[in-house]
């Protein structure tokens, strides 16, 4: 029978290591700015963990790596690391592996692999890995050190650093969410610019206008006098159609949608 402070201690452990996990989940949903929310993500797995060095590689879709970052080395180490002979060898053999690794003596085990041996810019004794995973796609791998032989990371920072990954797997599908709508963004404001016809943007929620490019701001400086905005020079317009009969902008579908507050796709 399990002794009941055993139990109440397990307990304890389980209850503190969900409040670190919830803590860490806020810290590193602070930003959807990429390159930050990456970099909480390293900084947060080693606090968790209590790991001396981090690197994160995070891979494309077609499965190429797409960022490195690293936690805990200094500029030059940095470098160093990315400069190793035989490192992108180092970290394509980690990729292959499905799940978590944890070594007491990492140079030890690669000797056994028959890998290169791997001399990174800083002493590292005990190291640790994680998969990111989300949805059955593979979205780079968490890997952590320390530097003290004897300095061990133990089974539960193993768990700790899984729970963790998949929680940073939503951050990091979100960061790139965000990240492609603001390049898609930018690139259609820049064919709105560029475009040679005139193109006014309205905010439907204020009836205002939100944007207008080149070509529109021609248009209407051809059209009105010094003294007249665009809006008041909207409002004073009169549209015919060819036949010279007068259109009212208000009887335009597009007027009606956005009185009712419609939401069209066409």
């Amino acid at each position: 029978m399990t002794n009941p402070e055993d139990r109440d201690g397990q307990i304890q452990a389980l209850r503190d290591l969900l409040t670190r996990l919830s803590e860490a989940s806020l810290a590193i949903n602070d930003s959807l700015e990429m390159d930050t929310a990456l970099q909480n993500i390293l900084e947060t797995a080693r606090d968790l963990t209590g790991a001396r060095y981090g690197v994160m590689i995070t891979l494309a879709e077609s499965g190429q790596p797409e960022e490195f970052l690293a936690s805990g080395l200094s500029p030059e180490e940095t470098l160093a690391l990315w400069d190793m002979p035989d490192g992108l060898r180092f970290f394509e053999y980690l990729e292959t592996v499905q799940g978590p690794m944890r070594f007491a003596d990492f140079p030890s085990h690669l000797r056994e692999m028959g890998l290169p041996e791997f001399r990174p810019p800083a002493p590292t004794s005990s190291f640790m890995t994680s998969p990111i995973n989300r949805q059955g796609s593979r979205l780079g791998r968490i890997h952590l050190a320390k530097r003290e032989p004897g300095d061990e990371f133990s089974r539960a920072d193993e768990e700790t650093l899984v729970m963790f990954s998949a929680q940073a797997a939503m951050v990091i599908a979100n960061a790139r969410r965000y990240r492609d709508e603001q390049r898609a963004r930018a690139a259609l404001e820049t064919l709105v610019e560029t475009s040679p016809v005139g193109v006014v943007v309205f905010d439907a929620r204020i009836g205002g206008i939100a944007s207008v490019n080149q070509e529109a701001a021609r248009i209407v400086d051809s059209l009105r006098d010094e003294r007249q905005s665009m809006e008041e020079l909207l409002g004073s317009l009169t549209v015919r159609r060819a036949n010279g009969q007068e259109v009212s902008m208000l009887d335009w579908p597009i007027a009606e949608v956005l009185r009712a507050g419609e939401t069209v796709r066409a």
